[in-house]
């Protein structure tokens, strides 16, 4: 079965899934060639929509898998790809384990992932989030989120948008900004800017398994009121209040009156590990 083109009336977007379909090959064909998927290796695609990436993908790898929500989307999509090219997950991708993908498509269990994907609005944060929690699964992702999003990924200390996701991400993975796509690469047309990023993963050193959530629950406590000192925002979270905020500080050497968005990753990661562990968060919780 050859793949089929697209059909010329694209299926209403969905404004409850955040659907901007990607209308221009050329940016399709760049995101691909930074992804340079190996044939040996599984691929997936994070909301495939119309296919735009899709066939750009299976072209370059021969067979990929891809996870859509959207079921109209779906039965596109299996209308127009060959089933054995295409492997697809008709569910949500939030909560679909990553360990599946590399089974399904023959290759042995705990294969790495090469991830691309065009990712609704709506869902973007929260899948950079699965990206790092799953971080075991995946090799490297080429993704585009919204600027802004894609501007807290890669933000330095001491700016506006660095915060709890920036620093989660930069342990995990070495994210890039590769380009900057205007509305028109898309229809609908969004009312802002997109960024396509690269993600490399990271040793695993950096942000070990057990470090995680302790991590995620200091950083939430720091940055709890951006303005606010260390110190406050500490108190504030810390059942012992300013003797358990001065005693943590105290030891990991940290400067009481500095303020989160001022701090590098090393500096929250020492925090985390002396974090109290009745304060740390279920493994589901989300930053």
């Amino acid at each position: 079965m050859r793949d089929a083109p697209p059909r010329p009336d694209p299926p209403f977007a969905r404004r409850r899934f955040g659907q901007h379909f990607l209308a221009n090959p050329r940016t399709a064909t760049r995101i691909v060639e930074a992804l340079a998927p190996a044939p040996d290796e599984p691929v997936l695609e994070i909301g495939p929509g119309r296919g735009a990436l899709t066939a750009p993908l299976l072209e370059a790898a021969g067979r990929i898998a891809a996870v859509e929500l959207d079921r109209d989307l779906a039965s596109e999509l299996r209308e127009r790809f060959d089933g054995d090219r295409l492997v697809l997950f008709e569910t949500d991708v939030l909560r679909f384990p990553l360990r599946k993908v590399a089974p399904a498509l023959g290759h042995p269990d705990g294969s790495l992932l090469a991830i691309a994907g065009n990712l609704p609005y709506n869902i973007s944060k929260p899948v950079a989030s699965k990206l790092i929690r799953e971080r075991e699964q995946v090799a490297r992702a080429v993704l585009m989120f919204q600027r802004e999003v894609a501007e807290r990924l890669t933000a330095a200390p001491a700016t506006k948008a660095y915060g709890p996701l920036t620093v989660l991400a930069g342990l995990a993975y070495r994210v890039t900004a590769l380009f900057d796509l205007s509305p028109s690469a898309f229809r609908p047309r969004p009312a802002v800017w997109s960024t396509v990023t690269r993600w490399e993963r990271r040793d695993p050193d950096d942000l070990p398994g057990p470090l995680e959530q302790p991590l995620r629950a200091c950083l939430a406590a720091c940055f709890a009121r951006r303005r606010q000192t260390l110190f406050n925002n500490l108190r504030a979270a810390l059942p012992g209040g300013a003797d358990d905020a001065r005693a943590l500080l105290l030891e990991t050497g940290l400067d009481p009156g500095a303020r989160a968005e001022s701090l590098p990753a090393a500096s929250f990661v020492a925090l985390a590990k002396l974090w109290p562990q009745h304060l740390v968060p279920p493994d589901g919780s989300r930053s």
